[in-house]
């Protein structure tokens, strides 16, 4: 359910741009991050290179590589 290397959240990538994604219920984290990530799929380019993401329970974490990558995701779930 992640998108990241083993050296840990903080370790990778550092200086992307990132966004955090609180959800208050268990049961819908789920549901917004398959949303979310299926999203990123449809609409950000190589986004296996260009993006991390990681399901943290009631915190969705991501990271982009790229500003404009960012500002879209910001815009439709931020």
């Amino acid at each position: 359910m992640s998108n990241y290397n083993t050296k840990g959240w903080n370790q990778t990538n550092p200086g992307w741009y990132e966004i955090e994604i609180y959800v208050a219920d268990p049961h819908e984290s789920v549901t917004r991050y398959n949303e979310t990530v299926d999203w990123v799929y449809d609409n950000i380019g190589k986004c296996e290179r260009h993006c991390r993401w990681k399901y943290d329970g009631n915190y969705l974490r991501y990271k982009f590589r790229y500003e404009r990558d960012y500002l879209w995701f910001k815009l439709r779930w931020g």
